[in-house]
């Protein structure tokens, strides 16, 4: 597993990483984050730095979230 972006890869938002990671820091999966996931589910993330990126132009998602196409 890497541990930040590859400047140069592509990337697509993954909701399972991202329910994973809230369940483990909340407890549990509210229906914003579920919103959240299934709406940006597969969605393409722009390398923002190494730790972060943005998905819909707009929200920042952690590495840890995504997946990189190859």
């Amino acid at each position: 597993m890497s541990l930040g972006f590859d400047k140069n890869g592509k990337y697509i938002f993954v909701k399972e990483k991202y329910f994973k990671a809230v369940k483990e820091s909340q407890g549990k999966i509210t229906s914003v984050e579920k919103s959240f996931g299934a709406k940006y589910d597969g969605k393409r993330v722009k390398v923002v730095n190494e730790k972060s990126g943005l998905v819909d132009g707009q929200y920042y998602v952690n590495y840890s979230w995504c997946e990189k196409l190859d």
